[in-house]
């Protein structure tokens, strides 16, 4: 292909990856979850929250939004972690001791300076409440050696219920965005390869 020809399909995938953006960032009301990743913390005396998604195709999990963390961000596998556990079964778990526990946890707090002591994960379905779709994870509520509490988790089942709709559309939309990520890593590299060979863009 020639590079004029070239220049101009990489801006036309440059303007076709900035719609997908713009319908994948509509999805699933994205303002409401980051409001809740604010809220749910001072309610609950929490350090931190984050919204995971289960990616079915591949059997990991993976951060929609969360306390100081860009989406997807953070990908857990879904087996060996806590979120993948919730996930898996469909229940709540509460641990308040993670220090006995080993997993997923531990390679995160490696990886990003971050322990977590104790935490309460949720299950949250899909739009037809029949798959689950994602949880809601928060960590360290203080006091610690309190802990959180089964009315702890009472209250995030009953916010999840409502979060539904908008975490199974995430879910049901992963294909569309996992299309815009590779259209970015494509664009990405034909970029490199110019300016490589010296072009301007």
């Amino acid at each position: 292909m020639e590079i004029a020809k070239l220049i101009i399909k990489l801006s036309q995938l440059k303007t076709e990856q900035a719609r997908l953006d713009e319908r994948w960032q509509k999805t699933g009301n994205r303002a409401f979850l980051e409001f809740m990743i604010e809220l749910l913390p001072m309610a609950l005396a929490a350090e931190r929250c984050s919204i995971f998604i289960s990616n079915p195709d591949n059997d990991s999990v993976w951060i929609q939004c969360g306390t100081g963390i860009k989406e997807k961000q953070i990908t857990v596998p879904g087996k060996d972690s806590i979120v993948g556990e919730v996930i898996a079964s469909g229940k709540k778990v509460i641990d308040n001791n993670l220090k006995k526990r080993i997993g997923v946890h531990d390679l995160i707090a490696l990886k990003t300076g971050y322990t977590a002591h104790n935490v309460l994960c949720v299950p949250v379905l899909d739009r037809q409440q029949r798959v689950v779709a994602g949880a809601i994870q928060l960590l360290n509520k203080h006091p610690a050696e309190e802990g959180f509490t089964e009315k702890d988790g009472l209250l995030v089942e009953k916010l999840a219920h409502h979060m539904h709709t908008n975490i199974g559309n995430l879910f049901l939309s992963q294909e569309l965005a996992n299309v815009t990520l590779e259209i970015g890593e494509k664009i990405e590299l034909i970029e490199d390869n110019l300016l490589k060979q010296g072009i301007a863009l």
